[in-house]
C-alpha cells in the first residue's frame, strides 16, 4: 500500500515553528532520527543503567543498547505495518523509540525513585505537586535542555509528530488522592506546559498516536526479551528450572514456578490489581513452548546460539500477529490503533516480572540500590542548597526559569553513573579530584 502523507502541522519543528525543508536527501522524520543520534543526551545513555549499574562486569544492556534495540524493533514493526496499511512512518517510529528513555537519570529505577522522593520532600514546604519523572524529563530534554545548531532556540527542534509519539503519558502529575495512577506516572512538567500544548496542537484528551503505541510495544518486548536474556546468561534468572524442555520438568520447576507466582501475586495484591494464578500458569506454559531451556548457561558457542534463537523466537511471538484498526483517513497519528493479542501482552508483562523477582528485588542488590539512591538524593540536595555548584549550562537555564530545584534535578538527571559517583566523592570529601577535572565536576 502507498505510504500515507503526514500534514505540514505534523512536520512542523518545535521552537523554529516551520516545516523541515525537504532538500531531497532526508525526510523530516529522518532529520528527527539524526538529531537525536547526534545529541549529547543520546551518547550519555551509554553510561546509564538499564537494570544493573552500567559499569558492572558482563555484557549487560545499558540504556543506550536498550534504546537502540527498541528503535530497531519499532522500525521493523512499522515497516511491516506500512506495507500493509500505508502507515505509520518507520523513521518517525524509530525516532520516538530512540527518544523514549533519553530523560532517564543515572542508576535506573533507583535513581528515578530517589530523585522523585527527594524532590517531593523538598517541595513539601511550598505544597508544589511537580516532581521528577523520567518520561516527563524526556520531553524536557527534547524541547529545552538539549541543543542543536540554531542560536536562540532551545531543544532539538524535532517535529510535532515525533515529540507527540515520544510522550508516553500525555498529562501532568495529579494529586494522589485524586488519581493515584497519574500521581505515579506522568509525562509533562508544569514548567514545560507551553511546549506540551504546542505538541498536542489543541488536543486535550489522553489518547496517544499510533506511532507512540508501536514505540511502547517495542519497549515492552525489548525489556522482556533482552533483559531476561541478560540475567539468564549471568545465572540470576533460573530459566532452566522455570521453562525446561517437554518432559524434563522436575521438583525445581514446581518450586521455582511457585516462588515466582507467589511473588507476582503479592506484588499485584499490593498494587490492588487482580491476579489469576491458573491463567499465569497457562501463560508460562505458552512462553515455555518458545524457550525450552535444558540447562543453566554455560558460555559455550552452542549455548550462545541457543540463547539468540530463543530470543528471536520470543520477539517473533510477541510481534507477529499485531495489526491496526484504522478509523481515520490514513493509518497514521490518531487515525489508527495498534491491536496486540491480549495473551501476548499478558505474557510480556509476566516475563518482565522475572527481572523484578530475580534481579531488581533481589536481597543481594538491596545494599547497592541503597547506595545508588543515597548518591542521587544527596547530589540533588547539595546542588539545590548551593546553586553555585551547578555547571554553566544549568546555571544559565536557572536564570531563564528561576527554579533552583528543577535546575538541580536537571543537573543530576543528566549525569552518567561514573560522573555521579565521581561528583559525589568530590562534594562529600571522599575523593577531592583535581581542579583540572571536567566542568561537570
Amino acid at each position: 500500500m502507498r505510504p500515507a502523507k503526514y500534514s505540514d502541522e505534523d512536520l512542523e519543528q518545535h521552537a523554529l515553528r516551520r516545516r523541515v525543508s525537504d532538500e531531497g536527501q532526508r525526510s523530516g522524520f529522518e532529520h528527527d532520527v539524526d538529531r537525536i543520534l547526534y545529541s549529547t543526551q543520546w551518547r550519555a545513555l551509554a553510561g546509564k543503567s538499564q537494570v544493573v549499574a552500567s559499569g558492572e562486569l558482563g555484557a549487560y544492556h545499558t540504556r543506550l543498547t536498550h534504546s537502540m534495540k527498541v528503535a530497531q524493533l519499532g522500525r521493523r514493526m512499522a515497516e511491516r505495518l506500512e506495507r500493509r496499511y500505508g502507515g505509520p512512518n518507520p523513521a518517525l517510529v524509530e525516532a520516538a523509540c530512540m527518544a523514549h528513555d533519553i530523560g532517564h537519570p543515572p542508576f535506573g529505577h533507583a535513581g528515578e525513585t530517589a530523585l522523585r522522593a527527594t524532590m517531593d520532600e523538598l517541595r513539601e514546604a511550598d505544597r508544589a505537586l511537580d516532581s521528577f519523572e523520567g518520561n516527563a524529563q524526556t520531553l524536557r530534554v527534547l524541547t529545552f535542555l538539549a541543543a542543536h545548531k540554531y542560536p536562540g532556540h532551545r531543544g532539538l527542534h524535532l517535529t510535532r509528530a515525533c515529540l507527540d509519539a515520544s510522550t508516553k503519558y500525555p498529562w501532568e502529575r495529579a494529586p494522589s488522592a485524586e488519581d493515584p495512577a497519574r500521581h505515579a506516572k506522568w509525562g509533562v512538567y508544569a514548567a514545560d506546559r507551553e511546549a506540551f500544548a504546542w505538541v498536542r496542537a489543541g488536543r486535550t484528551g489522553t489518547e496517544v498516536p499510533v506511532e507512540e503505541q508501536v514505540m511502547d510495544w517495542a519497549d515492552d518486548v525489548t525489556y522482556a526479551c533482552h533483559d531476561v536474556e541478560d540475567f539468564y546468561r549471568t545465572g540470576l534468572i533460573p530459566l532452566a528450572a522455570l521453562f525446561p524442555p517437554d518432559g524434563a520438568a522436575g521438583g525445581d520447576t514446581e518450586r521455582e514456578t511457585r516462588r515466582f507466582l507467589d511473588y507476582v501475586a503479592a506484588k499485584r495484591a499490593g498494587a490492588g490489581q487482580p491476579f489469576d494464578r491458573a491463567e499465569a500458569r497457562q501463560l508460562m506454559a505458552d512462553i515455555g513452548k518458545r524457550l525450552q531451556v535444558p540447562a543453566p548457561y554455560s558460555g559455550s558457542h552452542e549455548d550462545a546460539v541457543a540463547v539468540n534463537r530463543r530470543t528471536a523466537d520470543l520477539i517473533a511471538y510477541f510481534t507477529r500477529d499485531i495489526h491496526l484498526e484504522v478509523g481515520g483517513a490514513a493509518a497514521i497519528r490518531y487515525g489508527a490503533r495498534l491491536v496486540i493479542p491480549q495473551e501476548r501482552r499478558a505474557a510480556c508483562d509476566l516475563l518482565k516480572e522475572l527481572v523484578w523477582c530475580y534481579v531488581i528485588d533481589r536481597p543481594a542488590l538491596a545494599t547497592q540500590q541503597h547506595g545508588k539512591r543515597r548518591i542521587v538524593s544527596e547530589l540533588l540536595r547539595w546542588s539545590h542548597d548551593a546553586p553555585e555548584l551547578l555547571p554553566p549550562e544549568r546555571a544559565e537555564e536557572l536564570r531563564l526559569h528561576g527554579d533552583p530545584l528543577r535546575a538541580a534535578a536537571d543537573h543530576v538527571a543528566s549525569l552518567t553513573e561514573d560522573q555521579a559517583i565521581a561528583l559525589h566523592h568530590r562534594l562529600s570529601g571522599v575523593g577531592l579530584g583535581s581542579m583540572n577535572d571536567n566542568m561537570w565536576l
